[in-house]
This record gives C-alpha cells, sequence and structure tokens, in this order.
C-alpha cells in the first residue's frame, strides 16, 4: 500500500499524452502549422480540460502523483519549445482541476 503512494506511472503517461494533445493545439512558435478554426479549438480544447477532469477523478492522486504529473507536463512542454510564460500559465490553469 506504501509503494502504490509512490507509483505516479499512470500520471506521467498522462502527463505526456496531456503534452501531445497541447502540442497539437499550441504547437511552439518553430512548429507553427496551418490555422485550427476557433469553433475546432475551442472543441478540442475543452475536450482536453475534460480528459484531465476525469482523469482527476478516476485516479485519486496524493501530492505526490500530482507533483509527478504537473513536473512531467512542464518539462515535457519545455522540450517541445514552448516559452515559460505559456507553461507556467497552462500549469496554473490546470492545478485547481487535480
Amino acid at each position: 500500500m506504501v509503494l502504490d503512494w509512490f507509483n505516479a506511472g499512470e500520471a506521467v503517461l498522462f502527463a505526456q499524452e496531456i503534452v501531445r494533445a497541447i502540442n497539437r493545439l499550441f504547437p511552439p512558435a518553430d512548429q507553427k502549422g496551418k490555422p485550427i478554426p476557433a469553433k475546432e479549438y475551442k472543441k478540442k480544447f475543452e475536450s482536453l480540460i475534460a480528459r484531465i477532469r476525469t482523469f482527476s477523478l478516476k485516479h485519486k492522486l496524493n501530492i505526490y502523483k500530482k507533483a509527478k504529473l504537473l513536473n512531467t507536463i512542464k518539462w515535457e512542454m519545455k522540450d517541445a519549445g514552448h516559452e515559460e510564460v505559456t507553461i507556467n500559465e497552462f500549469i496554473s490553469f490546470i492545478t485547481p482541476l487535480l
């Protein structure tokens, strides 16, 4: 039971999945493609938020798992080339959802 407290594997995989979705919605400046129509963009972003909420409800995340998830998102976004401001805004936005 104690070892499960530190098992953040699912949280890390989910964070990587979220960053892939973020990269499609908000590509880093050097990877910009054709723009997504606003209506479709809004729908995809709402879907992303719903996925985060659903994951949070199904997986009771303790403080270690939340930190691991948010840290993975931060570093994956940084590695993808997102600006620090964008990363911090996204992290601030999703933290209350967890």
